[in-house]
């Protein structure tokens, strides 16, 4: 049983519901409840479960969720990520009394199907926000019952291998409020799933993430036509060339820009997508690139001057004048990913004087960086978190904040970063 002392009770009821928005379900129930009279009371408050997070909580069985949920109807968002062990009488019984809900995370939930799907479109008519990523059993089914969410705004079904163009043209064409849709990992989607963007959604799309598995240069071309757009990915785009980006420019708009993969785009594609100025774009992916150059990464730099990420892992042409030159017109840099670029060793050094502001530094796998550049730069840059790996000879003592990162893909290097 915790203790309350005075100094606890001192503390204000806003500060108290502060401190409690950041505890688990568990310690709500089990323990802050039973302090006092006081505790008990604002550890029930609305404020404190408009959020009911779920995920990694097994020791919750499916009668405590619902005792949760029935004492606690007003929640917003709910998140059940890989909560494999609840039923689907359980989660429609949920559904049911959460009317109110807005967000609604169930990636990684092997029992998301039409019979859960409907529940959802029946009884949460305020959806707004739902994440089915990697559910197996969400197909075109599912996506035709969504088009009763008429609210829903974000929807997320990567990894989703049963879902095809038919699915996603009824979803982007049935749903007025959609803006955003995460579709990475269908590998089965085609050309025609952005004709319906276009046709549908010009207006209105903001954020795309595609699969390019199965896409050609003219279908990614209509997606310079979404003129709002504000963020787009495009994963694996082997297939794709220069003619697929090459009228990015007119995405004016555009905030975050992510290519993976993308073998077969060069240079003179790179000079027309960024060829005029690009204000509001903060971020920027472009991995396993081998036909980015110095002069394309300059251009980028150029046309992007309050870029605050860039990732160019494994484009091996980039060497320092490139980097250094870029580094030059993005004083605002935040994040700076160079993993196996194995020509750079010297840019190392202007990073304290045109971009103070960087965070995160990583030179895995770049083995001419050399590690006294390293020293240096941690000493003028404190705050500076470096990713490297131990090819670099350097021992655990010789900085104050670096991390230490066997070789690793760009895949391994992105999930290291989720965490």
């Amino acid at each position: 049983m915790v203790q309350v002392g005075k100094g606890q009770e001192s503390l204000s009821d806003e500060l108290l519901l502060l401190v409690f928005g950041y505890l688990s379900p568990t310690h709500l129930c089990s323990q802050v409840s039973g302090v006092c009279r006081r505790w008990r009371k604002l550890a029930c408050d609305r404020k404190v479960w408009e959020v009911l997070d779920l995920y990694q909580h097994y020791s919750i069985t499916e009668n405590q969720l619902r005792h949760i949920v029935w004492q606690h109807r007003s929640t917003r968002k709910l998140i059940l990520r890989n909560r494999s062990d609840l039923s689907d009488r359980s989660l429609v019984w949920c559904f049911f009394h959460l009317k109110n809900l807005t967000a609604l995370d169930l990636s990684g939930c092997p029992q998301v199907g039409p019979k859960i799907i409907s529940a959802i479109a029946q009884f949460c008519k305020s959806l707004r926000d739902l994440n089915v990523n990697g559910c197996a059993n969400f197909d075109n089914e599912c996506l035709l019952i969504l088009t009763g969410c008429r609210d829903l705004r974000h929807i997320n079904f990567s990894a989703c291998d049963e879902i095809t163009d038919f699915g996603f043209n009824a979803v982007t064409s049935f749903l007025p409020s959609l803006d955003s849709v995460h579709c990475d990992g269908v590998l089965s989607l085609h050309d025609e799933v952005i004709e319906t963007i276009v046709s549908k959604k010009c207006d209105t799309i903001t954020d795309i993430q595609l699969d390019g598995a199965n896409l050609t240069d003219e279908g990614v071309r209509m997606l310079s036509e979404l003129l709002y757009l504000r963020r787009l990915k495009i994963q694996y785009c082997d297939q794709l060339t220069n003619e697929a980006i090459e009228n990015f420019c007119n995405l004016k708009y555009l905030e975050e820009l992510s290519l993976t993969r993308a073998h077969l785009i060069t240079e003179p594609g790179f000079t027309s997508a960024f060829s005029r100025p690009h204000h509001f774009l903060r971020d920027i992916e472009i991995t396993e690139c081998g036909g980015l150059t110095d002069a394309a990464v300059v251009l980028i730099g150029r046309s992007c001057r309050n870029l605050e990420s860039l990732n160019i892992s494994w484009c091996r042409k980039i060497t320092d004048d490139g980097i250094v030159s870029f580094l030059d017109f993005v004083p605002s840099l935040k994040n700076l990913n160079v993993q196996s670029v194995h020509l750079l060793s010297d840019f190392v050094a202007v990073i304290p004087t045109f971009c103070p502001q960087l965070k995160c530094l990583n030179v895995i796998s770049c083995s001419q960086v050399r590690e006294n550049d390293l020293r240096q730069l941690s000493l003028q840059l404190p705050d500076l978190e470096i990713a490297f790996n131990r090819d670099l000879g350097c021992s655990p003592k010789s900085f104050k904040i670096l991390k230490y990162f066997d070789i690793m893909s760009p895949r391994q290097f992105a999930m290291t970063q989720r965490r």
